[in-house]
């Protein structure tokens, strides 16, 4: 087979990566990394000139193996979307390189389905409870799988720029810098006691981007490392009571690393007890691996969809905010027959279906705090909480579908509806239309029709809702709710009750 050779420049606040991979088998061709970034600041604009010289220095790398498909990803996590914008468009001027920045939802999922796909024996380990806990520069993410499948993340606000920040303000005032570190770190673990308060079953731990760690027990040309819990509990006591000389010779590592390495495992202590933890997987599996999978995956490469962890993570969020199961499923089921019937004329894509079924999943969580306005209260909690897996545009539209999917409708008035692009604008628009049609048939909550079929005509589309119960509610709320549908595609659409054979 052909090699596909695809390049992928990752940047971190702390040091820019680049992994030439054949995506027909994953291989890796190459792999270069810069320099840790001599400033400690963890800011990107302290680093913008080591950033330039390294990426230009990538690009050569990239042209002497004549890759031609290469992207360049940052890591979002420290950045607002303004100074985002701002880094880019310096890196782009300098180097013609347009950065796909990563917020944090997205690197918990490039870096799970890189698990999924690399590490060996995954099935077999996650056939049993198991977590992955996974280091950023901004915080640390933790996901549970069960019986082979994700069922949930959690985010920790304790990055490496957090702890370092910790660390450089405590060595010259506390008497005891390790104990304050460990409460301080119990503090920020504190929403997840009641998570594990009964977690009595023993559990597997997969830990990811711990460089230094890595280094150190993760055979050269492997992927992993097993650590029992008892060998891990005694190379916590010999880190934790360590001077910083004897963990620099210890790891092999120079005095600007070794500020976060005690805290790391003050942290993963408190995970392993948290969790039951009994087993410790190391692994230098990492978001490029993730971000080659994606590629492979939208190129038609490889066969593989990870959209179930996608549809997971908004499934417990609509749990969690106490919607109806049956109801978002009835919607679903109603919204996602439109969508698949009627393909030439919204002529949208696979991933677009995604978000309608997002969308259908969490679009009354904001019953929850009020039912009146809550089509308002739904957009506002997707707008402060961003799903696993999409981006900040994904999450947008999502907010958006949520805002406009009861009484309001999206137009030009609307101030909200204004500021998005004109083709998010329009995305909006065409799933919120599927949306609004889709609740309108289920308004009375009480599934009365679960079947519908569709006949597109010129100038009208005809819905056949199969029910033998009253459905005068529907229709009622299909009359209103189906004008977006005509505004949007030019089309009225007519609601018909057809009676089924007992």
């Amino acid at each position: 087979m052909a090699k596909k050779l695809y390049g992928i420049i990752y940047m971190t606040p702390r040091q820019i990566k680049l992994s030439i991979i054949d995506l027909s088998d994953f291989s890796i061709i190459e792999n270069v990394s810069s320099n840790f970034y001599s400033n400690h600041t963890y800011e990107y604009q302290q680093n913008i000139q080591a950033i330039v010289i390294a990426l230009n220095g990538f690009l050569r790398v990239l042209k002497e193996y004549g890759v031609k498909s290469y992207r360049f990803w940052g890591n979002q996590q420290s950045l607002d979307e303004i100074s985002a914008r701002y880094l880019s468009e310096q890196i782009y001027v300098r180097t013609t390189l347009r950065v796909r920045w990563l917020n944090t939802s997205q690197l918990t999922y490039y870096k799970a389905i890189a698990i999924v796909t690399h590490l060996d024996n995954f099935k077999k380990i996650s056939s049993s409870l198991t977590f992955l806990l996974s280091l950023g520069s901004e915080r640390v993410s933790l996901s549970q799988f069960s019986n082979q499948k994700f069922t949930s993340t959690w985010n920790i606000d304790l990055g490496s720029a957090q702890l370092y920040d910790v660390n450089s303000a405590l060595k010259p005032t506390a008497s005891n810098p390790t104990a304050v570190i460990d409460d301080y770190i119990g503090s920020k673990l504190e929403h997840l006691k009641h998570v594990f308060a009964n977690q009595a079953k023993p559990s597997n731990l997969i830990l990811q981007d711990a460089i230094v760690i890595n280094k150190k027990f993760i055979p050269e040309g492997s992927t992993s490392y097993s650590m029992s819990l008892e060998e891990f509990v005694q190379l916590y006591q010999k880190v934790t009571n360590a001077s910083d000389q004897f963990l620099m010779d210890y790891f092999e590592i120079d005095e600007n690393t070794i500020t976060n390495v005690a805290s790391y495992f003050l942290l993963l202590y408190k995970i392993v007890k948290l969790t039951n933890t009994k087993n410790i997987i190391l692994t230098n599996i990492t978001v490029s691996d993730g971000l080659a999978i994606e590629r492979a995956q939208r190129t038609g490469i490889k066969n593989q969809n990870f959209d179930e962890l996608i549809l997971t993570t908004a499934e417990n969020m609509a749990t969690r905010y106490l919607t109806s199961k049956s109801h978002r499923e009835n919607v679903m089921a109603i919204a996602l027959h439109l969508f698949d019937q009627l393909r030439k004329l919204h002529h949208l894509g696979k991933r677009e279906r995604l978000l309608l079924q997002v969308s259908c999943i969490l679009a009354d969580i904001g019953n929850y705090i009020n039912q009146q306005g809550h089509y308002n209260h739904s957009a506002y909690i997707l707008e402060s909480t961003k799903l696993i897996g999409l981006s900040n545009a994904e999450n947008q539209i999502i907010a958006e579908i949520a805002r406009y999917h009861s009484s309001e409708s999206p137009s030009s008035t609307e101030t909200h509806f204004q500021n998005l692009d004109p083709d998010v604008q329009m995305k909006v628009a065409k799933l919120a239309a599927f949306l609004r049609i889709a609740d309108a048939l289920d308004d009375s909550r009480e599934e009365k029709i679960h079947k519908i079929s569709v006949s597109l005509r010129e100038k009208e589309l005809i819905i056949f809702a199969y029910s033998n119960q009253n459905i005068s509610l529907e229709q009622w709320s299909f009359t209103n709710k189906s004008e977006l549908f005509e505004k949007v595609f030019g089309i009225k659409a007519i609601l018909k009750q057809r009676r089924q054979l007992q």
